[in-house]
């Protein structure tokens, strides 16, 4: 019996082990982007996602690998992440600046763009509280029959407030009193017995 010539099977293309390894660090990279904060992870994970993807389109190009269209979809992957990731690290750097704007600077407040003064006069010993921009936030206790006063340049205007509160309320004794006033120009004032607030929104 004679058998048919032995016909040696196909060679096969190796898999594309670098393309897809890329595009599930690009796909899982590109889901972390998305989420604030914790997307500093995608950093790492889009950035070698974007390599071994064009390696591995590289290789199915040259014929030395398959499965080029999922190394493909690694390099789009990693390459949208990538751009959030960037976008991401734009927006939070825009709001550490105008934080640093808006909070008062320690320097000299007349060489800042604008002055905002606030007084308080209290008719028994108190509480102050006083606040200024987003990071500032100070107590402190002012005697009776006294007059604080605190200047504050800021390079953009921000919330503020001035609250006065009594440390034991005497029904008999004056009433507290707060004002803002910004770039010359009260915004606020307030006078009470129990509480006195002021709040200016820098608007």
């Amino acid at each position: 019996m004679t058998h048919p010539p032995y016909a040696p099977p196909a060679h096969a293309q190796p898999k594309n082990g670098l393309g897809t390894a890329g595009f599930v660090l690009g796909l899982v990279g590109l889901v972390f982007a998305f989420i604030p904060l914790v997307g500093v992870v995608a950093w790492p994970l889009v950035i070698i996602g974007l390599i071994l993807s064009i390696v591995g389109v590289s290789r199915a190009t040259k014929g030395a690998a398959t499965n080029k269209g999922l190394a493909v979809a690694g390099v789009v992957c990693s390459a949208v992440g990538l751009v959030i990731c960037i976008l991401w690290t734009a927006v939070f750097g825009a709001a550490v600046d105008k934080v640093n704007d808006s909070t008062p600077t320690s320097g000299d407040p007349a060489a800042a763009a604008h002055q905002i003064l606030l007084e308080v006069t209290t008719g028994q010993r108190s509480n102050l509280n006083w606040t200024s921009g987003l990071s500032v936030n100070n107590q402190e206790i002012v005697e009776a029959g006294q007059t604080w006063s605190k200047t504050l340049g800021v390079e953009e205007l921000g919330f503020t407030s001035v609250t006065v509160t009594p440390v034991t309320t005497d029904v008999n004794a004056r009433p507290n009193s707060c004002k803002i006033t910004v770039d010359g120009k009260p915004v606020a004032e307030n006078s009470n017995l129990v509480a006195a607030i002021c709040s200016y929104t820098g608007h």
